[in-house]
């Protein structure tokens, strides 16, 4: 739903860079600033919900969880990628290539129709921690063939430009179906039952990560360094996601001690 949003979005937005007028991205503001408030029309409506009853143990035990909180990091790099096609592709594309500027609203319309029709298939064999590590790795690369394709882009012929941008936004989009599967995966499935929401929490950090970071960082690599920062960018991408599988494997270690150490607990109270 999210992606199908993202899709109208992009057009819109292709219109007012089509147009290029003040008017036209005064109106793209605009139109933003009311969605956003029927959005919130619309959560108001929901029913409240009571929350539960806490349980027991030390506070804030998600931040104390050394292996979760590295696998929060490393997806908080992983998820710059999200503003490889929302905030770089598009300035890269209008200042380093010649390929039309309808394109801007082409290249996220190709990667918010193949995540609508294949983010629940890419997802179904990634059902464990071990797979989610190895989503990690394979999106990983993909990124970085997706980054040296989008450096190629500049300096040659308009139909090159554009073939080599699709090409490149398709591939990265196979990355992003990966990642989102193994983000979804290790958050879920390293988090214990009695504090998913606190462990959860900490986990969308590396999410907020990425939104605070990564659109500074990626226009200063890519569109005021150019070409090469495109390949640190993608070697950013493929080493963190070759990190992630041994982080994976730290947390399994972790998570099984832990829930070790609370069966023992368990069955000493039960005995006394």
């Amino acid at each position: 739903m999210t992606n199908i949003g993202i899709s109208l979005g992009a057009l819109l937005a292709g219109w007012a860079i089509q147009v290029g007028t003040h008017t036209a991205y005064q109106l793209l503001v605009l139109g933003s600033a009311l969605s956003v408030a029927a959005a919130a029309t619309l959560l108001v409506r929901l029913p409240p919900l009571p929350p539960g009853r806490a349980a027991r143990g030390p506070r804030r035990v998600a931040l104390r969880d050394r292996p979760y909180l590295l696998l929060t990091a490393l997806d908080g790099i992983m998820a710059i990628q999200f503003k490889v096609l929302t905030v770089t592709v598009p300035l890269w594309l209008v200042q380093a290539t010649t390929a039309p500027r309808w394109l801007v609203s082409g290249t996220m319309l190709v990667n918010t129709v193949i995540v609508i029709a294949f983010q629940v298939r890419a997802s179904r064999h990634i059902d464990t921690p071990t797979a989610g590590g190895n989503a990690y790795r394979r999106s990983g690369i993909a990124f970085l063939l997706s980054c040296a394709l989008l450096a190629l882009t500049a300096g040659i012929p308009d139909w090159a430009a554009a073939a080599l941008l699709l090409a490149a936004v398709v591939i990265h989009t196979i990355g992003e179906l990966w990642h989102s599967a193994a983000g979804f995966e290790v958050s879920f499935a390293l988090a214990p039952t009695q504090a998913t929401g606190q462990y959860l929490g900490v986990f969308g950090l590396g999410a907020g990560l990425s939104e605070a970071v990564g659109p500074g960082l990626l226009i200063a690599l890519c569109i005021t360094w150019g070409r090469p920062g495109w390949y640190v960018v993608g070697a950013l991408f493929a080493l963190t996601g070759l990190a992630a599988p041994f982080a994976v494997r730290w947390a399994q270690r972790a998570h099984r001690t832990a829930a070790g150490g609370e069966t023992r607990a368990g069955a000493q109270r039960v005995a006394t």
